[in-house]
């Protein structure tokens, strides 16, 4: 059951609009003021088991390491951990920043 969002082009309205199949046509209009000229949106994506920041953290680590041969000592396989931690991190708030505002320019974190 797909759901669309849209904002009304005419009072700025932002509604849903549920679809029963993807095969259904969406014909959007603004509960607020009825008007049909309304422009749809870019929704947020969550998934449930979607990649948390600490499965991305784990998996460029693994990068990291195979990268490597694998053959690293202690101090190096901590450097690395906290370098998967923090491009972890950033790779989150980019993806976020660019679902929340819809451009993806490249932002520092």
């Amino acid at each position: 059951m797909p759901i669309y969002e849209y904002e009304c082009n005419k009072c700025k309205k932002k509604f849903e609009l549920v679809l029963m199949s993807v095969r259904e046509k969406a014909e959007p209009e603004c509960p607020k003021c009825k008007s049909k000229d309304a422009r749809k949106l870019v929704s947020r994506v969550r998934y449930a088991s979607g990649p948390a920041e600490e499965g991305l953290a784990s998996t460029v680590e693994s990068r990291f390491l195979k990268s490597m041969g694998g053959r690293v000592d202690d101090r190096t396989r901590g450097e690395i951990k906290q370098l998967a931690k923090t491009a972890a991190k950033r790779g989150k708030k980019r993806f976020d920043h660019m679902m929340d505002t819809g451009k993806a320019e490249s932002v520092d974190y």
